[in-house]
């Protein structure tokens, strides 16, 4: 009874902290536009570094250097959001696919047993 508990609050944090993820990206704005989004990208490169910075003074501990992403993010935003999206999209059909796949599989194999 204990492990069933347990599983429902592992299931129940999992989902909390997933939902509470798709609704801070958009609550922000970054499942908007690719202009919207460089603009959150831009103010989120301002306060993480100075967020680790105060965390880094509170516990006393030196963390190196944050490196300078070389990458034009805004070229590629759009294009990880559209893989995201059309994964998502197609994650039914080819779960059936697969599904399908593996039951015929598992007939195969106890059939050939017998």
């Amino acid at each position: 009874m204990a492990s069933r508990a347990l599983a429902a609050v592992r299931v129940v944090t999992k989902t909390g902290i997933i939902g509470g993820s798709v609704y801070l990206a958009y609550d922000q704005g970054l499942l908007g536009d690719g202009e919207q989004s460089c603009k959150v990208l831009n103010k989120a490169s301002v306060a993480v570094p100075e967020a680790l910075d105060q965390w880094s003074k509170y516990f006393e501990v030196e963390l190196p250097e944050l490196p300078k992403p070389d990458v034009p993010v805004a070229e590629y935003w759009n294009s990880g959001i559209e893989s995201i999206v059309s994964f998502l999209s197609n994650a039914p059909t080819k779960l059936n696919e697969y599904t399908e796949t593996g039951w015929q599989y598992i007939k195969k194999m106890t059939s050939s047993t017998e």
